[in-house]
């Protein structure tokens, strides 16, 4: 399954000009306080609810794997920590370190950006067969 989201670029964060920028137009795009925060941690709870239902993200960070300044295409490893609660046990799990890799496209004329995983090959029970 793949995961994918748009945000729309905030008025006050301009595209990176050179690959050195490149971190610190992630880091900015994705302060709590904007706009592209809450669709990241939305975009990171469906990804891993299959794996274990519902979860809480938090001490997200983010490494730029690689930026293409001509095509402004680029690839992104976030970092988290994620916390499973059992309602009906009142118990709670921490999972350390988690992390996804999204692909990500920056759109000027539409003054967006696009964020998608890798498309993950889910097992059927047909396999079985």
């Amino acid at each position: 399954m793949q995961q994918s989201f748009k945000t729309d670029l905030p008025v006050s964060v301009r595209a990176p000009e050179d690959p050195e920028d490149i971190q610190r137009f992630i880091d900015t795009l994705f302060e709590p306080d904007n706009r592209a925060y809450p669709a990241l941690v939305s975009a990171l709870q469906y990804e891993n609810k299959p794996k274990f239902g519902p979860s809480t993200v938090s001490n997200i960070r983010f490494v730029v794997e690689r930026f293409d300044e001509i095509s402004l295409k680029g690839r992104l490893r976030i970092s988290y920590d994620m916390q499973l609660t059992f309602g009906c046990e009142d118990f709670t799990k921490d999972h350390h370190n988690q992390h996804s890799y999204y692909n990500f496209n920056i759109n000027i004329p539409d003054n967006s950006l696009d964020f998608s995983t890798d498309i993950v090959e889910e097992r059927s029970t047909a396999d079985e067969f």
